[in-house]
């Protein structure tokens, strides 16, 4: 009801904004031409202000072919909202959370005595307010349900805390299994929070399941419903991130939601290939800060930080930086950046695997010029689509990638789900983070960027395998799409940002 409810309220907008334009053509001439000096203004500070081409280009076209229609559309729908007071709420919880974030300086003068040529990325994720941290043990989950196995079982032993936050949480197998450790952990006194995104479970959940879980003792928040604020389409800034922390010493983050299909109970796309990390040690600190920065947003009492500190001591091999990116630090990209600064970097080799490639002039320009250095650059979509205008405008950016040498394969058995991003044997990033315009932009995302670790060995050979079952696309091919294709996809990929 609350899905229909939003969608009559969106198009009554574009039905009231085609009426007003029409009344003020017929009869309100100096207004109507006030409004088109108006959105000529706003073209100018469009164009002077925005930092992404993709995002202008579209708006800019909106507003050509409907002068009057498309600036009201570009108020209504097209600024950040960094000026709404939801915003402004969110950036006072990212920035009260940033300040339990302090660089241990031995850790960082270590790690530049290691790793001196990776210093840059370091240091720039250092500035954008996340440390950078060893003494931590990291696991690599090649599936979903590998990921969930181990995960269930570290619930199973929490003694102070669970705190559970994505993009998804669906009715099922899987998160009748989660539920039930949640609700007996709850019972025995430990502290459990579930954060999930209203707009990504709104149809994978009962609508009674926030009265289920308070009654079982069970805290629990949606984040941003989809029903406030939709005069400013907020609805649009979803978070995407996915994290579990236990008791402050063990964090999961990585690309499957809590869903039958994550973990192949459901196939509805083939084989879902998803990947996740497990870290313990000190680096879950700043995964358990990014979730209740989260929390806080939704919630009118100010967590205390400290409650949830890391305690346990290990030994482990690596330097970590967890990460957190959102619209609310715009045009600070703290995901972006990092992706294109690996790759400007990468001598021998950098390989992605993105479930979606809808990617701005700038990201193709770097990895472009990467390939014609020389640098072996191989990027893997899936050959299912979930969506296929997201899978069209990903297959649109082909050429120009082919062109300068890039390789590009499609996972041919299932949906390959997994964010990933490796360089050089010795530095990568698993996340939440997909390469499109959402995930760089408008979705709350988290992620890790490891240096110097063993599991990027585990994550190398698990992408080779991956490469292995999947189809190299050639730049022939591609070309001999038939007409039509190339016309939709060219038209899409003017719009990539709004997918």
């Amino acid at each position: 009801m609350r899905v229909v409810i939003v969608f009559v309220a969106l198009l009554a907008q574009l039905l009231l904004l085609t009426y007003i334009v029409e009344a003020l053509r017929q009869n309100a001439v100096y207004l109507y031409l006030l409004l088109e000096v108006l959105g000529a203004t706003a073209v100018i500070i469009l164009v002077s202000n925005s930092h992404n081409s993709s995002y202008t280009i579209m708006w800019l076209i909106v507003m050509l072919i409907l002068p009057v229609f498309g600036y009201l559309l570009f108020m209504l729908w097209g600024t950040t909202g960094l000026t709404h007071s939801r915003s402004k709420r969110i950036r006072m919880t990212m920035e009260r959370g940033r300040t339990f974030l302090k660089q241990d300086q031995e850790v960082c003068a270590a790690f530049n005595r290691r790793h001196s040529v990776r210093q840059r990325i370091a240091s720039f994720l250092c500035k954008e307010g996340f440390p950078v941290y060893r003494n931590t043990m990291c696991s690599y989950y090649p599936l979903g349900e590998l990921q969930f196995a181990q995960m269930l079982e570290d619930m199973e032993n929490a003694k102070k805390f669970i705190f559970l936050e994505y993009f998804i949480i669906g009715s099922g197998r899987l998160w009748d299994r989660v539920h039930d450790v949640l609700r007996c952990k709850a019972a025995q006194g430990v502290e459990v929070r579930v954060l999930f995104d209203d707009f990504g479970s709104i149809t994978k959940l009962p609508e009674s399941i926030d009265k289920e879980l308070r009654s079982e003792n069970i805290q629990v928040f949606r984040f941003n419903p989809v029903h406030r604020n939709i005069l400013r389409l907020f609805i649009n800034y979803r978070n995407h991130q996915k994290i579990t922390v236990i008791d402050g010493n063990i964090g999961y983050t990585g690309g499957a939601n809590i869903a039958d299909e994550y973990v192949n109970l459901y196939r509805r796309l083939g084989h879902w290939k998803d990947t996740a990390i497990r870290l313990e040690g000190d680096a879950v600190w700043t995964l358990t800060v990014a979730f209740l920065q989260m929390w806080d947003s939704e919630s009118s009492v100010p967590s205390d930080y400290l409650r949830y500190a890391t305690t346990c001591q290990v030994a482990g091999d690596g330097f970590y930086q967890p990460f957190a990116d959102g619209p609310t630090n715009n045009p600070n990209n703290p995901a972006e950046q990092t992706y294109n600064q690996i790759i400007a970097r990468a001598q021998d080799y950098v390989y992605i695997t993105t479930p979606y490639l809808v990617i701005d002039n700038l990201m193709k320009e770097t990895l472009c010029i990467a390939a014609k250095s020389g640098t072996d650059v191989r990027i893997v979509t899936p050959k299912i689509w979930d969506h296929w205008y997201v899978h069209m405008v990903t297959r649109s950016n082909y050429g120009v990638l082919l062109r300068a040498g890039v390789r590009i394969y499609e996972y041919t058995p299932g949906f390959i789900h997994a964010k990933m991003i490796l360089s050089d044997d010795d530095n990568g990033v698993v996340g939440s983070v997909n390469m499109d315009y959402r995930s760089f932009y408008l979705h709350f995302e988290d992620a890790v960027w490891i240096c110097g670790a063993p599991a990027l060995e585990e994550i190398k050979k698990d992408i080779l395998n991956i490469i292995g079952v999947s189809q190299e696309i050639c730049l022939a091919d591609w070309q001999a799409r038939r007409w039509h294709v190339k016309l939709s996809q060219s038209i899409l990929r003017l719009f990539a940002p709004l997918f």
